[in-house]
């Protein structure tokens, strides 16, 4: 089929399923199943034997619709017959029973009934992935939707569907709302021990969330006086909470497991337990001072611990990462390698402060002063996702984990809503807890992660440049989002570099840094022409960009065309030329390359007065540096070497065998480096002192551009 005529089929056909929709919008449900069609679905679903990470669904701009904000209490209770197609119903609430196995593509699917034994189907979309749905929805739970969605499918069939997490709530068989028909004697008639220990068995199964459910009816279930199995029953809940990444509930478990009795060994020991379950959490959450607290009061009461003494000893390297930015960035490389592109390490962040600007929301400003290719942060991602060989992750599978992540620990919420959303904030905010649970809107954070995400590539660590942001057009896309980095505003002329190792994002000072100057990185790679640059911020973000290189290409608009018409000429001539290195066959173009590279340098006159980058003009002088280099023509290898420095808006002077470099709106690049290391090529052995200079600041820019020194030999020799 003509692709022409397949997109218009596609088109008439998603345009028809809306009018659909709409056409069926408000009106009463349809009775499409009973208790028989839909236990012969289920029962024949296999029941996966471990948890099987699912895709992401991204939502469609139309069916976003906010969580609920309301208490159950606030709302009125409502039957299955009473739903409407194409609805959200405002100030109403569902009691439903799960009756089957539950199974899982893009969501969760149940098979629910109210209490008039009227069935349906349910979807919970946005689930923790590392969860069977079995293990999420029980078969026999009973659960409460607020404000329900009843909503057509893609196949045509109507379901209960569910986007927000928090808009789904448990019932615990002692709450007044449970239905009296819905409750099992034997619930009732359970000590706290036997909850205990029917969750110990859940947790030696691994299914912690069952063992979680156990511990809480054994702590609803005990008596006053049985504070020892209290204690018990929140010690393993902690634990379950840990490993289920709870660290919130786990720290909170953990701490009133304690007792006060000292005395008796088996209480130190259990104590000890604890300590060490709150120092875990603390260090899961990047809390390192509480953690190292938690750790040093486990080994006072358990001095020989191997695992106490293991935990201070990593949390104490995490404050010195945390506290002073000192990183060994070849270890953190051999770890991401080993582990999956994640590296135990902290967050370095100090030398920055989010501030309100004057007219652009939030931003980063620096603490201190910083110096040319220092450090200014190293932050660990609040979520990442990567490609693999089998099976390529999509950004929406990174959404899922920053929606699960809040869920599961609330206290990280604030760093993720603080960012921009499409509306500015003046201060950050934390999520609501309604009802007990965290309420996570989804579409915000779909529109959080779209406009503050990093994409970056993975995989290259040990090659040279093998952590810069760069990226080539057809490699897989890793994407990241770093809270406390994308605070920071851009422009084309950033005082700071990013680069990436695993899941941590690397910035150093691309010149020197004021201290209350503001942290500034360039969104994407300078284009070239001001148009594209504009077009790609206004379709991206929905700004204009006022750094004085688009200011000043704005406000001269007489040579604009000429500008442009010369850059697409370059840029049509260069095609792949700069990455061929071997000489052209046909003299002539080396001709008309140096040509060209003339008439951009008049066209770009007026940046080169006032020392403004000349992006435009600098791939022809990489590639003519190149073949000068090639010919062994060392005079117009030196002279194309400077030009290339010119065109990424370095000046360079050199006066005995001194090399002083004008940063001004330098944009460090791999271009620069190669230019300092032809011009320490040609010093040579003649002037040892200018060569070694040259190659000083190659190293610099080197260290900008990949964020560490490493691979450098590998790409330039000693």
């Amino acid at each position: 089929m003509d692709i022409d005529l397949l997109s218009h089929h596609r088109s008439v056909l998603k345009r028809e399923a809306m009018l659909r929709k709409i056409r069926q919008m408000g009106v009463p449900r349809r009775i499409t199943h009973t208790r028989e069609t839909l236990m012969r679905e289920f029962i024949h679903r296999p029941m996966p034997f471990r948890p099987v990470a699912g895709s992401a669904a991204r939502p469609v701009p139309a069916d976003a619709y906010t969580p609920s904000y309301l208490p159950l209490a606030h709302l009125i209770k409502i039957s299955l017959k009473d739903l409407q197609c194409e609805t959200r119903h405002h100030g109403r609430f569902l009691l439903l029973r799960v009756f089957c196995q539950p199974f899982r593509k893009l969501a969760i699917t149940a098979a629910v009934e109210d209490e008039t034994e009227d069935v349906d189907k349910m979807s919970l979309y946005h689930a923790k992935d590392s969860l069977r749905a079995f293990e999420i929805l029980p078969e026999g739970s009973v659960i409460t939707i607020k404000e329900p969605f009843y909503k057509m499918e893609d196949n045509g069939a109507y379901t209960i569907r569910v986007d927000h997490p928090s808009d789904m709530g448990f019932l615990d068989p002692h709450n007044e709302m449970y239905p009296e028909e819905w409750k099992d004697p034997e619930d009732f008639q359970m000590t706290a021990l036997e909850w205990k220990l029917e969750g110990n068995q859940a947790f030696a199964r691994e299914e912690y969330l069952e063992a979680h459910r156990c511990y809480t009816r054994g702590l609803a279930r005990a008596d006053s006086h049985e504070l020892d199995l209290k204690h018990d029953l929140l010690r393993n809940r902690s634990s379950a909470n840990l490993r289920l990444s709870h660290y919130d509930q786990a720290i909170s478990d953990a701490f009133f497991s304690l007792t006060s009795d000292q005395d008796d060994p088996e209480f130190r020991r259990k104590n000890s337990e604890a300590h060490c379950l709150r120092g875990r959490a603390n260090y899961n959450l990047g809390h390192y001072t509480n953690a190292l607290k938690s750790f040093k009061e486990m080994l006072q009461l358990s001095p020989s611990d191997a695992n106490g003494k293991k935990g201070l000893a990593r949390t104490e390297a995490r404050l010195v990462e945390e506290h002073e930015g000192l990183y060994d960035f070849a270890e953190v490389v051999d770890e991401v390698i080993k582990n999956g592109y994640s590296a135990d390490r902290a967050s370095f962040i100090s030398n920055t402060q989010m501030r309100q600007t004057e007219d652009r929301g939030q931003g980063l400003f620096a603490t201190k002063e910083i110096r040319l290719g220092e450090l200014i942060m190293c932050e660990k991602a609040f979520m990442t996702a990567h490609p693999s060989d089998d099976k390529p992750k999509s950004p929406m599978s990174g959404w899922l984990s920053s929606v699960q992540k809040v869920i599961d620990n609330p206290s990280q919420s604030s760093n993720m809503l603080g960012l921009y959303s499409g509306r500015v904030r003046s201060s950050t905010t934390s999520v609501p807890i309604i009802d007990g649970l965290p309420v996570v809107d989804t579409y915000e954070f779909l529109k959080i992660l779209d406009l503050n995400g990093f994409s970056y590539e993975v995989g290259q660590e040990t090659k040279p440049y093998g952590t810069t942001a760069h990226m080539s057009p057809t490699s897989p896309k890793s994407t990241g989002l770093w809270t406390h980095v994308s605070n920071a505003n851009h422009s084309c002329l950033a005082n700071a570099t990013r680069s990436f190792i695993g899941d941590m994002i690397i910035l150093r000072a691309a010149r020197d840094i004021a201290r209350d100057e503001e942290i500034t990185i360039a969104y994407l790679n300078p284009q070239h022409l001001l148009a594209k640059r504009q077009r790609a911020f206004a379709g991206a973000w929905s700004f204009v960009c006022t750094c004085p290189l688009c200011d000043w290409e704005r406000r001269t608009t007489v040579h604009a065309q000429e500008l442009a018409e010369n850059i697409e000429t370059g840029l049509a001539f260069m095609g792949d030329k700069l990455h061929d290195t071997t000489l052209p066959d046909d003299s002539s173009i080396l001709i008309l390359a140096e040509l060209l590279a003339e008439d951009l340098e008049d066209s770009y006159a007026d940046h080169l007065l006032r020392r403004l980058p000349c992006l435009g003009m600098a791939h022809v002088w990489q590639w003519l540096s190149r073949i000068y280099l090639l010919q062994n023509n060392r005079a117009a290898l030196g002279n194309s070497s400077y030009k290339v420095l010119l065109s990424y808006g370095y000046w360079v002077k050199v006066q005995d065998s001194i090399v002083r470099v004008e940063l001004g709106y330098g944009i460090p690049a791999v271009g620069v480096v190669d230019a300092f290391m032809c011009l320490a090529h040609l010093a040579g052995e003649d002037d040892v002192e200018l060569s070694s200079e040259f190659k000083a600041w190659a190293r610099m820019i080197y260290k900008i551009v990949n964020g560490t020194p490493l691979g450098f030999e590998l790409k330039y020799g000693d």
